[in-house]
């Protein structure tokens, strides 16, 4: 197997940082979001859950899937290798559980949540099928946050050593 140049890794780890920047950046914002603005109309409401859907939908799927797919390429073309080492594949399952968490459960609330406060504005405030996507929309925020600030520790301190794996 043709392992990467010193040219090829440079652009990789480029895009790998700018995808990690883009999912940090976007969870961030997510959060944000939710904790700074508090709508006072139906528009308002309204036009906080198209934010957070479209933030969610282009900044940090793109975000994650680009993680994704570096980390691919560096696992497939380089001595890192897919798991070699422990730190590589809490990376890879916290990646790939974030991707399928987020379209299975993420962003079908988010879509919900614009739906209902599309159809009914403010109201949508007094449904409990709105106020619960709500709330796991808020934890499910903070909890990637806090896990992608954890993935950064992690790729930093490389904590944990090899595995028993053999190629």
């Amino acid at each position: 197997m043709k392992k990467l140049t010193a040219r090829q890794t440079k652009w990789i780890r480029a895009l790998h940082m700018i995808s990690a920047c883009l999912w940090g950046g976007g969870a961030l914002s997510l959060v944000l979001l939710h904790c700074l603005f508090v709508p006072s109309s139906g528009e308002a409401l309204y036009g906080r859950d198209v934010c957070l859907k479209l933030v969610d939908q282009y900044v940090v799927t793109a975000g994650a899937l680009g993680c994704l797919f570096t980390g691919f390429i560096f696992a497939w073309k380089s001595a890192w290798g897919f798991f070699k080492f422990k730190w590589i594949i809490t990376k890879w399952a916290i990646n790939l559980g974030f991707i399928m968490f987020g379209f299975a459960f993420y962003m079908p609330w988010l879509e919900h949540m614009s739906d209902l406060s599309g159809n009914t504005r403010i109201m949508a405030l007094q449904t409990p099928e709105y106020l619960r996507s709500q709330l796991l929309n808020e934890i499910s925020a903070f909890a990637v946050f806090g896990c992608l600030i954890f993935l950064v520790w992690v790729s930093v301190f490389k904590p944990w050593g090899k595995t028993n794996f053999k190629k």
